[in-house]
């Protein structure tokens, strides 16, 4: 697999991943599964302004809705479900082992709570950083080995969050496998969604972890 190719698949991963964490529990909730057409729920884009992409030298990569539908059946009524997730995925070059690559990612993932007379259904926000840096990287082949190195506080869309520090072994480029740091945050509420960023970037490269904090910082969403 290219180099490109390799940096695509991660991209696309991540907000796979994550996606996967918004499957929706109806138990005891008839009202999502009453009426005849498909309950659809949306989220806003949660993205970073230029002004932070031009300090810490990201670039947007691509900003995409990703759609789940499900089918439940509770109590013998069955309803489909539509949640349309939007990811926002950015990137940057930098020399690794003599080889110039598109090294440091970075993904803002909104997905819609589902607040269903008066509970919220999406089981996002009750996932561990460990829980949803395991599912990003359970996506892709070239990643594996996960550890934990410790947690920080973040402040995400105005609020202090907790980031989980992961380390873990990447094939960046044909024949290329380093190890790589991942800053995964908690779920935040915003609004009628949640939002979960994500940076990872070889450990060798200098100044990536401020610069993923400052993306984290710099994040908004919808008209805020």
């Amino acid at each position: 697999m290219s180099r490109e190719a390799r940096r695509r698949e991660f991209l696309r991963a991540t907000g796979g991943a994550l996606a996967a964490g918004t499957a929706i529990a109806t138990s005891g909730c008839l009202g999502v599964i009453t009426g005849s057409e498909p309950a659809e729920f949306s989220a806003s884009v949660a993205s970073v302004p230029d002004a932070t992409l031009e300090s810490t030298g990201f670039e947007e990569h691509r900003i995409e809705p990703m759609e789940l539908t499900r089918e439940f059946t509770v109590a013998g009524q069955t309803r489909e479900v539509v949640v349309t997730n939007q990811v926002a995925q950015y990137d940057k070059a930098a020399e690794v082992l003599g080889e110039r690559i598109r090294a440091s990612l970075f993904t803002a993932f909104s997905t819609p709570a589902v607040d269903i007379a008066g509970r919220t259904l999406n089981p996002i926000a009750e996932l561990s950083t460990r829980e949803l840096a395991r599912r990003m990287l359970t996506q892709y082949d070239g990643i594996d080995d996960l550890q934990s190195d410790g947690e920080e506080t973040v402040a995400v869309l105005g609020t202090d969050t907790t980031v989980g520090l992961f380390t873990a072994d990447a094939t960046i480029a044909e024949g290329v496998t380093t190890e790589i740091r991942l800053h995964v945050s908690e779920a935040v509420r915003s609004g009628e969604d949640f939002v979960v960023t994500v940076g990872a970037y070889p450990t060798r490269l200098s100044g990536q972890a401020e610069d993923v904090r400052a993306m984290m910082r710099g994040v908004t969403h919808g008209g805020e």
